[in-house]
């Protein structure tokens, strides 16, 4: 059975339009391809009670996995943790473990200076009752696991390259435990001198004749233009992967096939 997973993303700049969310859409393709499943990615600012109330409402839900990107800095506005303790019930502590890592981190970084953990550094490994850091490799801010009930929660740093760092070390294993053998196979092709209005009933042919095959059609360039076109993707989850790649590859064949009949019907 795949891994649930929804992303809760934290940040103003998301919502600003000042930096775009690619932390969602890295972690969404890892994600699947390892096997788990995204039912979806919410994205909130850096206010306590959005924090709160979003975490609330997707625990309500059940997923398996609850990953948080963002807010986990020494500033005021970094307030991811706050939001989910009190989405959780849970009090504040100082974890020893993560404050030991953000001193070594600071001591590796600033060799040759005395490395105070100062209370804007110790907030950095202020985390609920019963959680566990996760070793930052290339930053300060450690990551955070906490398991409720059925939902695990990680909590990654919002700068990409550690957020990649945490997640590859860490979390990319949970999933694919979890997941068992699912895996996400995933072929495009592209289509020109169409619309899409015309290829939604092809896609509705081959998607009735290979129902475990989804396809997707993503037009590019404005419909009409000399340089459009269209994307089609052909994804397949499932764990008998050779099967999965056999049945793609007949479903995309179908489709260009039907293009080219199509195609000679219209001259």
């Amino acid at each position: 059975m795949a891994c649930s997973v929804e992303l809760l993303c934290v940040g103003n700049e998301l919502l600003v339009g000042r930096t775009v969310n690619t932390n969602a859409t890295w972690l969404a393709r890892k994600i699947t391809s390892l096997g788990g499943s995204v039912q979806r990615v919410t994205t909130v600012g850096d206010d306590v009670r959005e924090i709160q109330e979003a975490a609330r409402g997707i625990l309500a839900r059940k997923p398996d996995l609850l990953l948080t990107s963002g807010g986990l800095g020494p500033t005021f506005d970094d307030t991811t943790i706050k939001g989910l303790c009190r989405a959780v019930r849970l009090p504040l502590e100082v974890n020893t473990e993560a404050l030991n890592q953000i001193r070594a981190r600071y001591k590796k970084i600033l060799p040759s200076r005395h490395c105070m953990l100062t209370r804007f550094r110790t907030k950095m490994a202020t985390f609920p009752i019963g959680a566990k850091p996760l070793l930052n490799p290339v930053g300060t801010a450690p990551g955070m696991a906490l398991q409720v009930r059925k939902t695990l929660i990680v909590c990654l740093p919002g700068v990409p390259r550690e957020l990649r760092a945490i997640f590859s070390r860490h979390v990319a294993s949970m999933i694919r435990l979890k997941a068992g053998m699912d895996r996400y196979i995933s072929r495009t092709i592209h289509v020109q001198r169409f619309f899409e209005s015309e290829l939604a009933p092809l896609i509705n042919r081959v998607m009735k004749r290979y129902p475990e095959v989804y396809i997707k059609s993503h037009p590019q360039g404005g419909e009409g233009r000399a340089n459009s076109r269209i994307e089609l993707d052909f994804s397949f989850s499932g764990r008998d992967v050779a099967e999965g790649r056999r049945i793609v590859s007949h479903a995309i064949a179908q489709m260009k096939h039907l293009l080219i009949s199509k195609a000679r019907m219209t001259k």
